[in-house]
């Protein structure tokens, strides 16, 4: 009977991912070994005389087969890492996305701001998927500043009823259920119209709306790359023809729950979309000021909005 070592196992997924044609095949390799030994990336070259058992043996082969059919490693291991925090995720929500990191670290420095002139802040995230913008925000901010994290409210909304489900279950693994009230996830539609007691407390009082919503054309769906079209849900990428629809949606939703004269918008953006929403938003809202930031690309990702 064959042994079979970490290297040699290694190794072997490698090879057979190059062969294959799977993308990045030893960041693949390593990931799915290093998930299935309980080890670090680095902890596998120290271990590479290691013998696999049997069934570690099995569960490696199983995750290989499941990449060759270009399954994203986050759902093959039902995890996805994001700034500090480690997230569950299956099919039913997007994998984040390092570039969403900018989102959460605007959003940081406007709720820090706003700590120093307000009794109480109010935010609200449309689509949250797994919970990943949010829960970030809030951890972080317990972390910053721990002594004012009572004077903050983040509502958190999707319309995947299974998203809701999986952000709750990862504020359980995170936060151990422990937010003291603090953050609530809706599951609704930008709002949650069939709440009127929510709308009416909320009525001019949002300071912070964050968002990263479908931003992907009908036409630039069809050009993503397998593993997106595939596994991830179509309706958390895909806007309409001109990708600009679930912003449209969103500016209609939001003009009565803004706090008019010291708000702020954060939306996610694209390049292919960007100079078109910043448009938008003039067409739909009287702004005090809005910024097209850029990535670390220097791709326009982030539009900052001052209401």
């Amino acid at each position: 009977m064959e042994t079979w070592t970490v290297k040699k196992m290694l190794d072997w997924g490698i090879d057979f991912f190059k062969k294959k044609g799977i993308p990045q095949p030893r960041l693949s390799a390593e990931l799915l070994l290093a998930a299935v030994l309980k080890l670090t990336r680095m902890e596998l070259y120290l271990n590479h005389n290691r013998v696999l058992k049997p069934e570690e043996l099995a569960t490696y082969k199983n995750h290989i087969l499941k990449r060759l059919e270009h399954v994203p490693i986050q759902y093959i291991l039902r995890e996805a890492h994001f700034r500090n925090i480690s997230l569950y995720v299956d099919e039913n929500v997007l994998i984040p996305r390092p570039e969403t990191e900018l989102l959460v670290d605007k959003a940081l420095e406007e709720t820090l701001s706003l700590i120093d002139k307000k009794e109480s802040i109010n935010i609200l995230e449309i689509g949250t998927g797994s919970g990943a913008v949010t829960l970030s925000l809030y951890s972080e901010i317990l972390e910053k500043s721990p002594e004012s994290v009572q004077k903050i409210k983040i509502t958190a909304t999707d319309i995947s009823s299974e998203a809701i489900g999986i952000a709750r279950k990862n504020t359980e693994n995170i936060l151990g259920g422990n937010s003291g009230g603090i953050l609530k996830f809706i599951n609704c539609d930008i709002l949650p119209g069939n709440d009127p007691q929510w709308l009416s407390e909320n009525k001019g009082e949002i300071d912070l709306i964050i968002s990263n919503p479908p931003y992907i054309s009908q036409h630039g769906y069809e050009e993503l790359p397998r593993e997106v079209r595939e596994y991830e849900p179509r309706e958390a990428l895909v806007a309409g023809q001109s990708g600009l629809e679930s912003y449209e949606k969103i500016l209609l939703n939001i003009k009565d729950i803004i706090n008019t004269g010291s708000a702020c918008i954060i939306f996610e953006t694209d390049p292919i979309v960007g100079k078109k929403l910043l448009s938008l938003v003039n067409k739909h809202m009287e702004v005090r000021s809005i910024t097209l930031d850029k990535d670390y690309n220097q791709k326009e990702r982030l539009l900052v909005i001052y209401i």
